[in-house]
């Protein structure tokens, strides 16, 4: 595959959007930093208003004002996450930042809600390397991350999945159980897998 093979490292790639090998040794460790944020903030207390901030703003790329994340979350790396002024997370958020998730002002999201910017090549032989004599595992796995953009004032529903790449426009709402797959046009409601749009949220 182009790129995969050139002299930038395997973070560069990832987050040039080109084809990346997963299993290298500078990614598992900023993953593993981003693990240790996570279980540090999901093991806070409701209550440790202070605490939650501090966690949020040390485990995401940037906070840009109030902003609830309610525990647990996931996050690949976290640093990849960009939160506009006046957001909120429900609980059981998934966020796979391997490329950057990017919020608007005032979004809001359901409970169990999945940003997932990673994917691989259909292509099994390419999907898959077998490197009996690599540094770390006797394969590697080959990723290609795009982008996540979600606009202001944007309602994500419980359960909805957004795919890699996908741009949600201002003021668009997803409903509940929603597969995202391509990028929609602002103040739209769309529903279903995969999701399409039903009406615009004027009418």
């Amino acid at each position: 595959m182009t790129g995969l093979f050139t002299e930038q490292s395997n973070y560069s790639k990832m987050i040039s959007g080109l084809p990346y090998h997963a299993v290298d040794a500078e990614l598992f460790d900023l993953q593993g930093v981003a693990a240790r944020k996570v279980a540090a903030y999901n093991a806070l207390s409701p209550d440790d208003h202070a605490g939650r901030e501090d966690g949020l703003r040390s485990l995401f790329g940037t906070v840009a004002g109030w902003a609830l994340v309610k525990a647990p979350v996931y996050v690949d790396f976290g640093i990849h996450i960009y939160l506009g002024d006046t957001c909120f997370v429900n609980t059981g958020a998934v966020f796979l930042d391997s490329a950057a998730i990017t919020f608007g002002e005032r979004v809001f999201v359901g409970p169990g809600a999945q940003f997932i910017t990673a994917t691989h090549p259909v292509n099994p032989e390419e999907r898959c390397v077998m490197t009996p004599d690599g540094p770390i595992l006797g394969f590697d796995l080959t990723n290609i991350a795009k982008p996540i953009t979600i606009g202001d004032d944007c309602w994500i529903g419980a359960s909805a999945v957004i795919m890699p790449g996908v741009t949600i426009g201002a003021g668009t709402t997803i409903g509940a159980g929603a597969l995202v797959t391509k990028s929609l046009p602002e103040r739209v409601i769309a529903v279903g897998s995969p999701a399409r749009i039903v009406r615009s949220v004027d009418e």
